[in-house]
């Protein structure tokens, strides 16, 4: 297949540039509609006339594209230190940088020297294992591949997103925190604000529930003290839960509501002597004493 270089450009962005090969507009149009739809996410339609085309987002144009031919460059002369096929050390050193350079947008927050030392393993697994002196091109290409997989995993490792268009604002964010040498108050202050922020914009019932449900320490107490019933207190609770949760990620999708309140099973201060799960830890301590 004939090499080609593919040149994006994204609006409002720097022109991107992949290899890639085909010898057929099919094969090409569906090379580039995989890094299109790389960078840009989502659904992509691409158009090709030729050896230049556009890509589209529904109806929106999203990007312009140019197909340059490659021509296939011949193994190196062998050179003082030559490891194979007429490679060198100083070589390999210049298609790994050429290779972090050309996709340094894929992840602005990672650390470059991680980044470099993928892509040379890359190319130089690629050198060792081929049958033939590799290209130019093969190789440069093993070494984007093995970047691209080595920032997915990076990305997957730290919880952040696996598409392209994350920016590594959440990495570092993560680890500016993580890596302070001394822990910093900014984070309780911030939530200690944002807690008296959100309950000031609660209903005055709202929050009666909550400082019933503070005051009595179970459910049933706490819907004595409101003189309601205990489902419609359960009720009001839930409602302002809801409320908190979404004021609390106000600007993101709210949290489902996690974990269990313990206290919602207690029957303290209405009947029997204790929760159930007391009761029968007493009943187990008592059995093991006889």
């Amino acid at each position: 297949m004939m090499d080609y270089q593919l040149t994006i450009t994204i609006p409002g962005q720097p022109p991107a540039e992949r290899t890639v090969e085909g010898d057929t507009l099919a094969e090409l149009a569906q090379a580039v509609h995989r890094h299109a739809r790389g960078l840009l996410g989502g659904q992509v339609d691409v158009h090709l006339d030729g050896l230049t085309g556009a890509v589209y987002r529904g109806n929106a144009l999203a990007a312009q594209f140019t197909l340059t031919p490659v021509a296939e460059e011949p193994a190196p002369p062998a050179e003082p230190g030559e490891i194979r096929g007429g490679w060198t050390l100083p070589a390999l050193d210049r298609l790994a940088r050429q290779v972090v350079s050309n996709n340094r947008s894929w992840w602005p927050a990672g650390d470059r020297d991680d980044q470099y030392a993928a892509a040379w393993h890359g190319i130089v697994e690629h050198l060792y294992s081929a049958t033939e002196p590799p290209s130019r091109t093969a190789l440069m290409e093993a070494g984007r591949q093995a970047l691209s997989r080595d920032v997915l995993a990076t990305m997957r490792h730290h919880g952040a997103r696996h598409d392209t268009r994350n920016t590594g604002q959440k990495y570092a964010m993560y680890w500016e925190w993580a890596g302070r040498a001394v822990p910093s108050p900014e984070a309780g202050i911030v939530e200690r604000t944002a807690l008296w922020q959100i309950l000031a914009s609660l209903t005055p019932r709202q929050r009666e529930a909550f400082e019933a449900l503070a005051a009595a320490g179970d459910y049933p107490e706490a819907a004595r003290l409101l003189a309601i019933e205990d489902q419609t207190f359960r009720a009001l609770l839930g409602r302002a839960r809801g409320t908190f949760r979404q004021l609390w990620h106000e600007g993101e999708t709210p949290s489902r509501h996690w974990g269990c309140d313990r206290r919602a099973g207690t029957v303290r201060g209405t009947v029997g002597t204790g929760s159930a799960v007391a009761r029968l830890r007493r009943r187990a301590r008592g059995q093991a004493a006889a």
